[in-house]
């Protein structure tokens, strides 16, 4: 296994328009956590449950995991993405399209924990 030319990697279409995707859902996520819940002293709810409610509650700083673990996801998958590109690119393409999958659930995440704090 190698890496490819990242130039040509990005050049594919498929892969630089949902790396554009995840990027912009990323971006998204980072401005609305920081734009909507203002720090301070108080705590914040972290997680809801439907049977038994709001179940955690801790410091607003916490709310910034989710976007962590997408920007975690998206480096991960384009890294394995990129290597195994020059020998499977469909396989390639599908972490590609998980990547932004993922990026999709952990922005309607947000959105539902910061609409609960509101």
């Amino acid at each position: 296994m190698h890496f490819y030319n990242i130039k040509l990697y990005l050049q594919d279409h498929f892969i630089g328009r949902l790396l554009g995707l995840a990027v912009f859902i990323q971006i998204f996520m980072w401005w609305y956590i920081l734009s909507s819940v203002h720090p301070g002293g108080e705590q914040v709810f972290l997680h809801y449950n439907i049977v038994f409610g709001i179940d955690l509650i801790g410091n607003w700083q916490k709310l910034l995991y989710l976007p962590l673990g997408g920007l975690l996801i998206l480096l991960v998958n384009y890294l394995v993405s990129w290597l195994f590109y020059s020998q499977d690119k469909f396989l390639a393409r599908l972490l590609s399209v998980w990547s932004v999958l993922a990026q999709l659930f952990l922005a309607l995440a947000v959105w539902l924990i910061v609409g609960l704090n509101m």
